[in-house]
């Protein structure tokens, strides 16, 4: 553990010295750190950092679907069941260190230490904007990891996602453990230690931020440590949230009152809108049938108006007139503006070429789909390549090369 000296004296705590450094960051952290119970905290706004190993980081297995507090919930039976009836008397809250939505870790600590930690802030409690983890005050950045030895303990950040506080020898035996997934580059602070630094092999270990490259230059509080308050109860937290929401009942009794009559009314107009549309269809119906259909069967109306339209077209053009391509093309619109498919080109040739379509379809059966629609209109369409889009659905070339026989 780091003695309280280290904190609280920006010369001898390399974190805060990292902060301060321009080769590092010319950002200087808002917050002072300050362990607890190190005398007096200070006079301004601070994070107040308590033991690590006292409040460490478990790794929970969800899905990236669950969200919100549902995710909190599951996070915290899955702990339940790995550490047994103990685990009842500990807080469990979640780590979206990295990642607000997606976060797979929890930062777990014994109640009743927590209720202490709590009460040690006596009246700097006002100003105190965070109850931390110590390694959370390591300053990190995606690839780094930043290792702090002092006292005989280690504290490790792991990358924006990770961390541990423990002695020497637990945290060799971690540090070998999390060596499969091997960093660009390791930020050491604090003095040398020939077994830990052994564990690191060939990977390269900086002693300041000046010497890592620009994009491994690391940050403090910018990945969601604050979000790791201890001094915060979510259960207090939400009990206020549940009492202004009781406040807010009757206004929105009224207002969702209100929003049911709106409703009401907008289902009226929609139901009379949608008898005057049949209305309309039972004319057209008749119409078509009257001029055009007789009694056949009614399947797609557009698509067959227009086909015995263009049948009485070319009755009086003569059976032997040649289909020019646009005339083609202009017969198969109708089909092409249903369903979800995408016209990308269309090639006009002679009515003997015909007109080649190149279309993107959502998936094969849509496109079977628009086949059987420009057959229904009377045309000869051939499907000459088909194929899985790079971006999604199906690309094809489509060849229409006359009236159907």
């Amino acid at each position: 553990m780091m003695p309280p000296a280290a904190i609280q004296n920006p010369a001898q705590n390399p974190a805060q010295n990292l902060a301060q450094s321009p080769a590092a960051d010319t950002r200087k952290p808002a917050l002072a750190f300050w362990r607890l119970g190190d005398g007096a905290p200070p006079s301004g706004p601070f994070v107040a950092l308590v033991p690590g190993d006292a409040a460490p980081l478990l790794t929970v297995a969800l899905p990236d679907t669950l969200r919100g507090p549902a995710r909190l919930d599951v996070a915290r039976r899955q702990v339940l069941d790995r550490l047994g009836s103990g685990a009842r008397d500990l807080d469990i809250r979640a780590a979206p260190l990295g990642s607000t939505a997606t976060w797979a870790r929890v930062a777990v600590a014994d109640r009743a230490q927590v209720l202490r930690w709590r009460s040690a802030l006596g009246a700097g409690a006002a100003r105190c904007r965070g109850l931390l983890p110590d390694y959370a005050a390591l300053p990190t950045a995606t690839g780094l990891w930043t290792l702090s030895l002092d006292g005989g303990v280690l504290r490790a950040r792991l990358g924006p996602t990770d961390g541990f506080s423990a002695e020497v020898g637990l945290a060799a035996a971690m540090l070998s453990r999390a060596l499969t997934q091997k960093p660009r580059a390791v930020l050491w602070l604090g003095p040398p230690d020939a077994e830990l630094e052994g564990l690191l092999g060939d990977l390269p270990v900086h002693r300041s931020a000046r010497a890592l490259p620009a994009d491994l230059r690391p940050e403090l509080l910018t990945q969601g440590e604050l979000a790791l308050n201890f001094a915060r109860d979510p259960q207090a937290d939400a009990q206020a949230v549940a009492q202004a929401l009781r406040r807010l009942t009757w206004p929105a009794l009224l207002f969702v009152l209100g929003a049911a009559g709106w409703g009401s009314a907008q289902l009226l107009g929609a139901r009379q809108d949608a008898a005057a549309a049949e209305l309309v269809l039972a004319q057209t119906e008749a119409a078509a049938r009257r001029d055009l259909l007789g009694e056949a069967p009614l399947v797609d109306l557009r698509l067959q108006v227009a086909r015995a339209i263009d049948q009485r077209r070319g009755a009086s053009a003569g059976a032997d007139a040649p289909v020019s391509a646009l005339e083609l093309f202009r017969r198969a619109s109708l089909a092409l503006t249903e369903g979800d498919l995408t016209l990308q080109s269309v090639s006009l040739g002679d009515g003997v070429e015909g007109v080649v379509l190149e279309v993107l379809a959502p998936d094969f059966r849509a496109l079977e789909a628009v086949q059987s629609r420009l057959s229904r209109a009377g045309l000869q369409a051939v499907v000459q390549r088909s194929a899985v889009a790079p971006l999604g659905g199906v690309s094809a070339s489509v060849t229409l090369i006359g009236a159907a026989p």
